[in-house]
């Protein structure tokens, strides 16, 4: 009985590096992770050990690197693009190049100082933009954006009732409770010709507004309402998706040590998370 050789990829994963914008008078540093996968069509290499045709992984980051130089002022889909129409480019063997790219925006650090050639950042905890872009030889770009690990707190009000119960379920009923989550926010447009920034911008603005004056009735809930806002916000977007986590945010028990605990202190432990996705879409 014969066998054949089926879908092959390879690529190089985790290429971090900084990109520093310096085509203003203020300047921007962004913390980069790349991902690149190629599928490819060179059999041979994995039938008969036939390099002829493989191009080592060096190729893949040092063209990232590369290009970078060229992208300090770019959005990440924009990036991410002129990366995979490189890859499929450079070499007919490669049939469809996805890209991964994952920013964190540094901060910049206020001083009294004059403008000048060298300023100040702080790479303080926030979410990262994110672009995925898929590019096949014979196809259109397809590109997800959105923002990674936003982590969202409130510290009352929300609300966990009137769930279904069986013989394990342990979990207490809530009327107002402190509310923690980190979520992945990913939109699809409906076509290419996109702002990706602002839309990206509008897009943040649409979930921290909604989450401000939201009052959860359950991570589900919550997630929901954050994906329709973005969808309400951004009319060239034609689908959300939500993922992420329930952080149980529990006040500590400090009654041992004689200390009251008013919703002052609370726990951390992300150890173990409760998921929730939900994908909604434009009708």
């Amino acid at each position: 009985m014969g066998h054949s050789i089926g879908d092959h990829a390879y690529g190089e994963c985790g290429i971090e590096f900084l990109l520093v914008d310096r085509s203003g008078p203020q300047q921007r540093v962004r913390r980069f992770r790349a991902d690149v996968r190629l599928l490819m069509d060179h059999p041979e290499v994995y039938r008969d050990g036939d390099n002829t045709r493989l191009r080592p992984v060096s190729s893949i980051s040092n063209a990232v690197l590369a290009f970078g130089a060229r992208h300090t002022a770019s959005e990440p889909e924009a990036y991410a693009l002129a990366l995979a129409e490189h890859f499929l480019a450079e070499a007919r063997c490669v049939r469809t190049a996805d890209v991964h790219l994952t920013a964190s925006e540094f901060t910049p650090l206020p001083s009294d100082r004059p403008p000048s050639a060298a300023q100040h950042f702080s790479a303080l905890a926030r979410h990262q933009d994110h672009a995925h872009l898929t590019l096949s030889r014979h196809g259109e770009p397809v590109v997800r954006s959105g923002l990674l690990n936003m982590e969202l707190f409130a510290t009352g009000g929300a609300t966990f009732t009137g769930f279904a119960r069986n013989a394990y379920t342990t979990t207490q009923t809530f009327t107002d409770r402190a509310f923690g989550a980190r979520a992945d926010v990913t939109w699809r447009h409906s076509g290419t010709d996109t702002n990706h920034g602002k839309c990206r911008a509008r897009a943040e603005q649409a979930v921290v507004k909604a989450f401000s004056e939201h009052t959860s009735r359950s991570s589900q809930h919550t997630f929901h309402h954050l994906g329709a806002a973005v969808l309400d916000a951004c009319p060239e977007v034609a689908e959300v998706r939500v993922e992420g986590a329930h952080l149980t945010r529990s006040p500590v028990d400090l009654t041992p040590f004689g200390v009251g605990n008013e919703g002052g202190v609370y726990t951390v432990a992300d150890h173990q998370q409760s998921t929730v996705t939900v994908n909604i879409h434009r009708t």
